[in-house]
């Protein structure tokens, strides 16, 4: 697996998206929210495999790809570590049903930018895409409970100021992010401007892929990914 890990932008184009999903019921819901977006039919490509997908992201230019875990020909995980090795300027998002610590830190140590969960309704999925559209990375209550509760765990064997330790500031937000608040709330909260605490979740994710590859690489070797 590649150790590389892709650059914070300050803006995504939804247009041409990539949807590397199988499900076809997921499928519509993506159609109809890309379109609430202004990223109609002609401006999404799919595929239902990984394969296909490497194939098309090696011919054509995306702005964004949209990755499912769990993909009939491997994992999806497996193609956005592909994806930044091969294609770094393509941000991936994954996109589960799959809600364990494993999973979610494999694919944000793989290089996506943001993991948005299918269980989710179409609204939250819209403003989800809507702020990395605009530079920022969403980031799901249940997703901020798992790296609170990693950061706790790898805070007590790194010093306080380490590059993969949370600061006090970061920890502040996730805490908010669980109880359910929004940016707006937690940017008032905090006293900062909304768009620059959705931006700073991208510093959380790049903590947590150091952090947890580190680890990993700690225990033995980089560990391959379950299909």
């Amino acid at each position: 697996m590649s150790t590389s890990y892709p650059e914070a932008v300050e803006a995504v184009s939804l247009s041409p998206t990539l949807v590397v999903e199988n499900d076809p019921s997921m499928q519509e819901r993506f159609r109809y929210i890309l379109s609430t977006l202004g990223c109609d039919e002609p401006q999404i490509v799919w595929t239902e495999s990984g394969e296909t997908a490497m194939q098309l992201l090696e011919s054509q230019r995306f702005g964004v790809a949209l990755v499912d875990i769990g993909l009939p020909d491997g994992s999806g995980i497996e193609l956005i570590d592909w994806l930044q090795a091969h294609q770094p300027k393509v941000p991936a998002v994954a996109v589960s049903a799959k809600r364990t610590d494993e999973t979610i830190f494999s694919a944000l140590r793989a290089g996506a930018m943001a993991y948005l969960l299918k269980e989710r309704d179409d609204l939250e999925l819209s403003i989800g895409l809507r702020s990395i559209e605009q530079g920022g990375a969403p980031i799901d209550a249940a997703i901020a409970r798992r790296i609170l509760a990693w950061d706790s765990s790898h805070a007590a064997d790194s010093p306080a100021d380490s590059d993969t330790t949370l600061s006090l500031r970061e920890r502040k937000m996730l805490e908010l992010v669980v109880q359910g608040r929004s940016y707006s709330d937690i940017a008032e909260t905090l006293s900062a401007p909304k768009l620059a605490l959705e931006r700073r979740t991208k510093g959380i994710y790049r903590k947590l892929a150091l952090g947890s590859r580190a680890e990993t690489a700690h225990a033995g070797g980089e560990d391959s990914f379950s299909r």
